[in-house]
């Protein structure tokens, strides 16, 4: 990789550095990382992670972070291990393989990370992706969302219509196969489907090529930007979760 460039002073710690893209390096280690998932075979290859996956993106966030900014949006890293572990929990699990073969880092609102919805950033060698919105909250959130739906369906519709404009559709991965209860009566309206969701999110797949290329910052942006109204949406029911979501995965 070549040398880090100078930037502007920002409130991220790692926004001095500038983002070159992912070195090949990074996913020749994670495709490794799928056929040696052993802690020895991680032990005597941890630089390479760090220096080849870790590092990138750490600074990759904390410069699409400052970047959005810029631009009117505000994210930020989490303060504290902005970047999803590379290490398993296992405890519960049939599946005892330590570690997972990719790495995620989520934009959130403040520095400490405590809002709900955030920009998530998915590097592997599998699928690498970005995603918006408000992935499996609490019931209480996801009550307040489908009263706000109730009370003035065509926010909802705007906003996805909005999104549609840059090809974001909502997922529909995470839903209900009835409605919620209390919500019986919309059966059959144009807002039932919406009512069904437990997730309010959208994506954009990436390609390997999108992560070795400085351009991977200007992708995200772009992509954070188009889902704004989708984050505002979430963000302007003023609710405050109980449990970080990022932090579980």
């Amino acid at each position: 990789m070549p040398p880090a460039k100078e930037l502007t002073a920002s409130p991220d710690s790692q926004a001095n550095l500038e983002f070159y893209g992912f070195p090949q390096a990074g996913f020749d280690f994670l495709r490794a990382l799928k056929k040696h998932n052993d802690r020895d075979w991680f032990r005597e290859r941890k630089q390479i992670f760090e220096e080849t996956v870790k590092q990138p993106m750490e600074v990759l966030v904390h410069e699409v972070a400052a970047r959005c900014r810029r631009r009117g949006l505000a994210l930020y890293a989490k303060d504290k291990n902005p970047l999803t572990r590379i290490y398993r929990d296992i405890r519960f699990s049939a599946d005892k393989r330590p570690f997972n073969t990719h790495l995620g880092a989520g934009l959130r609102r403040s520095p400490a990370g405590n809002d709900p919805g955030e920009i998530y950033i998915h590097i592997s060698c599998e699928t690498p992706l970005v995603a918006a919105g408000f992935w499996m909250p609490e019931r209480p959130f996801l009550q307040l969302w489908r009263e706000s739906i109730v009370a003035d369906p065509g926010a909802m519709k705007r906003m996805v219509k909005q999104l549609a404009k840059y090809e974001l559709p909502l997922s529909s991965e995470h839903r209900l196969s009835r409605l919620p209860r209390g919500f019986d009566q919309y059966a059959g309206s144009d807002i039932a489907d919406f009512l069904r969701l437990t997730s309010y999110v959208t994506s954009r797949n990436l390609t390997e090529s999108d992560c070795l290329s400085a351009a991977l910052v200007d992708n995200i942006v772009e992509f954070a930007l188009a889902a704004k109204p989708l984050l505002e949406y979430g963000w302007k029911l003023g609710y405050t979760p109980q449990r970080d979501i990022l932090a579980e995965r």
